[in-house]
């Protein structure tokens, strides 16, 4: 689930709209409800998704024992999601809590770990179309940082951990994304949450467009090439890590 994760925060509601349990891509259909992802080592795993009309409520893995992420809605806003895993080894969860002003625009993400450490991101919308963020935790600034768009799709992101004191580090996270729809287009809130936790998660997924290459200081990290179903929303993907080779993988997309 290593792409899933950032995206759902790191990704159990009663299902109310069925996964589309058939082993071929149905095109007729926008809303994703499973992706089958074969790794190079020949693991496969396949992570399904569930909602309540076009409200995502649950993602889960076959995996392992218990590895899912919980979505509760206030109205059409996402206002909390909650990571469960247990592998019979290991466990923990994390929650993250969102919250939004008059306008609908998230203007925090407060995230609380597995050891129970609480990290705030405050989000302030510039004139120019940016939005900055600072991240808090335990009264201390430990990040802070600026976001930038294209149309209404977050891409780069540039941040500072430790502002300010002798560990000072910064860089720059850049997404390129292609011209089709992406499999969340349709997902009522998801929009809105994806600049979340910007300390924690790494890039961002498309909202609009799928995401291609992702870059860390101008230096190719991931990359990710498709094919389409008749709606222009992936069918297929190839991903590749080129930091660790164990993560390349490639993925069948299901709809409903």
């Amino acid at each position: 689930m290593k792409k899933l994760l950032y995206l759902f925060s790191a990704l159990a509601l009663t299902l109310t709209s069925c996964s589309n349990d058939e082993d071929s891509n149905n095109s007729s259909g926008t809303l994703l409800t499973k992706i089958i992802e074969t790794y190079d080592d020949g693991t496969v795993e396949t992570i399904r998704f569930e909602y309540n009309g076009s409200k995502i409520t649950r993602t889960y893995s076959d995996l392992d024992d218990r590895d899912e992420t919980i979505y509760t809605y206030t109205g059409d806003l996402i206002t909390k999601e909650e990571y469960f895993f247990d592998d019979g080894i290991d466990s923990y969860e994390e929650v993250t809590v969102y919250e939004y002003d008059s306008n609908g625009r998230l203007i925090k993400s407060i995230r609380t770990d597995e050891f129970g450490d609480v990290e705030t991101d405050s989000f302030t919308y510039n004139s120019n179309g940016t939005v900055s963020f600072i991240t808090i935790a335990n009264s201390t600034t430990i990040a802070s940082g600026t976001i930038y768009f294209n149309g209404n799709q977050p891409y780069k992101k540039e941040i500072t951990e430790d502002p300010g004191t002798a560990f000072e580090i910064s860089w720059v996270e850049e997404s390129t994304f292609d011209l089709k729809v992406s499999p969340f287009a349709n997902v009522t809130g998801f929009n809105k949450i994806v600049i979340g936790t910007p300390s924690y998660t790494r890039g961002y997924p498309g909202i609009v467009g799928n995401s291609l290459d992702f870059s860390i200081d101008n230096t190719l990290e991931e990359r990710s090439t498709y094919t389409y179903n008749g709606n222009n929303m992936p069918s297929t993907e190839t991903y590749i890590d080129f930091n660790n080779s164990d993560y390349n993988s490639i993925s069948q997309y299901f709809y409903n």
